[in-house]
């Protein structure tokens, strides 16, 4: 059986200003020189869906106000808006390092902190964490850490990374970390409206295929229950992080799923549960209806038929800012 190819993808993170992931989807940007009427085609719509999600917001404040106390020191990675920073404040938090690398969001978020009255609690430092000093940006190393830098994928945005970082640098060695954990789990995907969303090679008679250059390479964003489609697989555990402790540097590992219905797989939907501490998750799974966040799917570019009782074995590779899966060249009865 030949081996269906899957896209290779080449992530950001939050530590390139000139390559801008969010939280659905990637863009590239450059945000050193912005004048007000470019704003729109740099600041994603996605920001007003994470403001208005009310289950995602009512988490991190429960997981915040668990772990904040007026001796305690908060740096807040990815401001936005400032808004996980004013509920730090807001449960006791003397004083808040909020960094955030797009200049105009930051000049923006300074503006929400004074007029929700926070201004002497937050400081807002418009840079890419990777470059806080602590002693210039930070008086002392943070012992509490809040960052959402997460996207459809989990990994996106580069919260590896950054997280790794941070411990190293910025964080004292016992710093609570919010989140905590994460899982990131699959489902073999049939779909081909889906699969048809990135991928084109017969339009109207004509072979289009070349098209597919400028196909998304890698995972995209999908709201799955709005397509119609098919779970081939039960959900699978492909990865877990524990932010706390683990390297989160790039691995690869191999899975066996086994088929579950007769069908053709198109590709793979993933998702996270993200552990935000004292039992607080929050996930992008396909039922969830509540999440602004969509779901991650991987196209093959050669689908696979199958049958129920089939096993396909997987590797999955994990980057620093991808998952990215490979299906074997066989499948196992």
């Amino acid at each position: 059986m030949k081996k269906p190819k899957l896209k290779n993808y080449n992530g950001a993170s939050e530590n390139n200003l000139d390559f801008f992931v969010n939280h659905n989807s990637m863009r590239t940007e450059s945000t050193s020189v912005l004048h007000p009427m470019s704003w729109e085609s740099v600041i994603p719509r996605w920001h007003f869906a994470m403001l208005n999600d009310v289950e995602r917001n009512q988490a991190f404040e429960t997981a915040i106000k668990h772990v904040v106390s007026p001796n305690r020191r908060v740096l807040d990675i990815g401001a936005g808006s400032g808004l996980l920073a004013m509920i730090a404040a807001r449960h006791g938090a003397s004083y808040v390092t909020s960094c955030e690398m797009v200049q105009p969001i930051a000049h923006v978020a300074n503006k929400i902190i004074a007029l929700n009255g926070f201004q002497d609690h937050i400081k807002i430092v418009a840079k890419k964490s990777q470059d806080l000093v602590v002693g210039l940006d930070l008086a002392q190393r943070a012992d509490i850490l809040i960052t959402e830098t997460v996207d459809c994928g989990l990994v996106g945005e580069g919260i590896l990374p950054i997280i790794r970082h941070a411990r190293q640098a910025l964080l004292t060695p016992d710093a609570t970390i919010i989140p905590a954990k994460a899982v990131v789990k699959f489902s073999l995907l049939e779909s081909h409206l889906v699969h048809n969303l990135n991928l084109a090679f017969d339009s109207a008679s004509f072979d289009v295929s070349p098209f597919n250059v400028f196909s998304t390479v890698g995972y995209f964003p999908v709201r799955l229950r709005i397509w119609p489609h098919r779970l081939l697989s039960k959900p699978t555990t492909a990865l877990k992080f524990d932010f706390q402790v683990d390297s989160l540097e790039p691995r690869q590992k191999e899975i066996s799923v086994q088929v579950e219905h007769n069908g053709t797989v198109h590709g793979v939907v993933f998702w996270f549960e993200l552990d935000l501490g004292n039992g607080v998750v929050l996930s992008n799974a396909v039922d969830n209806q509540k999440s602004h966040w969509m779901q991650a799917v991987q196209c093959f570019e050669e689908p696979i038929n199958v049958q129920k009782g089939n096993v396909l074995n997987l590797t999955i590779q994990q980057s620093d800012t991808n998952i990215d899966f490979q299906l074997a060249t066989t499948l196992e009865h």
